[in-house]
């Protein structure tokens, strides 16, 4: 299929027009929250600049804020070191074919292996950290015969569209590439005569230029060309960037039009675009760092001015007297000035202004009371919960009972990151794994497509304590009223009550028997106590014919004439 590049890097400065209005508060959070992390796409040159941490930050608590929301939400989300996800049926069917639930555990085992192996935990915490400063983050998963791959994309050199659903759908990434690069990467065929003479006669080899990465709907230019039976649903395309009327920013590019580097396809979208939080139908996210933003520029002068209230303390300004104009002031340990001391009443070398005490003590507070304010807005203190070198052993329900509210407040942000990031992940991983046959085989006759994921990290479980605290009373109570009345007891389904309070702690799904076990261990259960009742009863019935025998026998040997029982009956006939 031959798209229309021009139409194609048009939609490219659409989509970066309509997300200019993030460009200077991203600027801002890069430079209070997340220095380096921010790519400036406006400007080819960005790679030449360098993005050390600002002069004018005097005050880091908004870095050290975010670097804790990162570790907590990698360490309760998707911490590598316990199991955090588990594959499920679709729907949780009562009836599951055999050896199911032990392949699904051992799938399960096999794809957290691979994730080990690739690099997904140093990346996906970096993404997690562009959420909580930008809102909006961009990872990408490819495969190939050495595994998986995921590849973060920084914040300011991608573009990104939703479907109807407001689903992230497509992304445009802008990337700098040297003449080497290109040549290394893409078909010779489709490279322009003049990069490749730069890689033969090594003249400036290292030139940039700009590459645009698109992965959309291959429907969305279905107008542009024929498609082919093969095409695969989303279209990728490699093409160099063409200049540009586009008043969003100087795209230099060729200086003539765009041509394609590659073009490709995948059957599922590649690229997992979370969003901290929306409102309708935006397409970028709002993060925590943009709702504390006033709050930690208000932080960066307020720390100025204690600074300054400090410098004069320790350093004040002095006022010196006229005489000792000509021999100057040692202010150093141990240095001597001279001065006329016939001039009485006068103080030659005195302190003009030195804040007092209580000035910097305030200054000091109220400083401490906006730091507060940035903590509490970026979750350090429930996230700190996982950082703590204390307690390596803490639960969901201690997570839960210590820090409920917050857990409400984070509620769904923890629902979007599962439904926009975690469980794609997983889905795409699967499949794959199974298109690269590394999956295990499934049991005979076993259809593997309704696989459905469900989370047991330590947030996903603080956010079920609830759930299945409820169940816990509810049985108590059950239980208790039994006791009075037994009858209590025919409206609660055992079996349903387990298999809910399992689900709620995230219970292995190898735990439960299959359904044609359990009734095969009830129907022999059955029938032994059936068996035991029935020779209780011929028992009872043998002891009952044994002490008959025994009183007639007795009866019989028992003489008359003394008082017996008998004697008495004979008497009163």
């Amino acid at each position: 299929m031959t798209f229309d590049i021009t139409r194609l890097q048009t939609r490219y400065e659409e989509l970066r027009l309509e997300r200019s209005g993030f460009t200077e508060v991203y600027r801002e959070i890069a430079r209070l929250f997340a220095p380096g992390r921010y790519r400036d796409d406006t400007a080819s040159d960005y790679h030449l600049r360098p993005y050390p941490i600002d002069s004018k930050l005097v005050n880091s608590t908004g870095v050290l804020a975010l670097r804790a929301m990162a570790a907590g939400l990698h360490g309760g989300m998707t911490s590598p070191v316990r199991p955090w996800f588990r594959l499920v049926l679709q729907g949780n069917p009562t009836e599951v074919p055999e050896g199911l639930n032990a392949w699904l555990d051992l799938t399960t085992q096999v794809m957290q292996a691979v994730l080990h192996q690739s690099n997904f935990y140093s990346t996906v915490h970096g993404l997690y950290a562009d959420l909580g400063a930008f809102g909006t983050g961009l990872l990408v998963e490819t495969a190939d015969e050495d595994g998986i791959h995921f590849h973060l994309c920084n914040p300011g050199e991608f573009v990104i569209d939703i479907n109807s659903n407001n689903e992230v759908d497509a992304f445009y990434r802008r990337m700098h590439m040297t003449a080497r690069q290109i040549v290394d990467k893409f078909d010779n065929k489709n490279i322009p005569d003049f990069i490749k003479g730069q890689c033969e006669h090594t003249r400036n080899v290292t030139a940039r230029y700009d590459v645009i990465h698109a992965v959309f709907p291959r429907n969305e230019f279905k107008t542009l060309g024929r498609v082919a039976s093969t095409d695969k649903p989303y279209a990728s395309v490699y093409f160099l960037l063409g200049s540009s009327s586009s008043s969003t920013g100087e795209l230099t590019g060729l200086g003539e039009k765009p041509s394609i580097l590659e073009e490709g396809g995948y059957d599922m979208f590649p690229a997992f675009a979370p969003r901290w939080d929306i409102s309708n139908s935006d397409r970028y996210g709002i993060s925590p760092a943009m709702q504390v933003l006033p709050d930690c520029k208000m932080l960066q002068a307020m720390t100025t001015t204690l600074r300054k209230l400090q410098h004069k303390a320790a350093d004040p300004p002095l006022v010196v007297d006229q005489s000792l104009r000509a021999t100057g002031v040692r202010l150093t340990p141990g240095g001597l000035s001279y001065f006329d001391s016939t001039r009485t009443g006068v103080t030659p070398v005195a302190p003009i202004h030195q804040p007092d005490a209580q000035t910097l003590q305030y200054s000091m507070q109220a400083i401490q009371e906006v730091e507060e304010i940035i903590n509490d807005g970026m979750y350090v203190e429930l996230f700190r919960t996982f950082l703590d070198d204390e307690r390596h052993n803490v639960t969901a329900t201690e997570i839960s009972a210590r820090q409920s509210e917050k857990l409400v407040l984070l509620g769904p942000v923890l629902e979007r990151l599962h439904k926009e990031l975690l469980q794609p992940v997983i889905q795409r991983t699967f499949a794959l794994m199974r298109e690269w046959g590394a999956l295990p085989p499934p049991p005979n006759n076993v259809d593997i497509i309704n696989v459905d994921v469900a989370f047991e990290s330590v947030l996903a479980q603080a956010q079920r304590a609830s759930l299945s605290a409820n169940i816990e009373q509810g049985v108590v109570f059950v239980g208790n009223l039994a006791q009075m009345a037994p009858e209590a007891l025919d409206l609660l389904n055992a079996d349903s009550t387990v298999r809910a309070y399992l689900d709620r702690i995230a219970a292995p799904a190898s735990m439960l028997r299959e359904q044609n076990e359990v009734a095969a261990i009830r129907q022999q259960r059955a029938e032994q106590q059936a068996q035991q009742q029935q020779m209780a009863m011929e028992n009872q019935a043998l002891a009952e014919a044994g002490a008959l025998a025994d009183a007639a026998k007795t009866m019989g040997e028992t003489r008359l004439g003394q008082g017996s029982v008998l004697d008495n009956l004979l008497g009163g006939a």
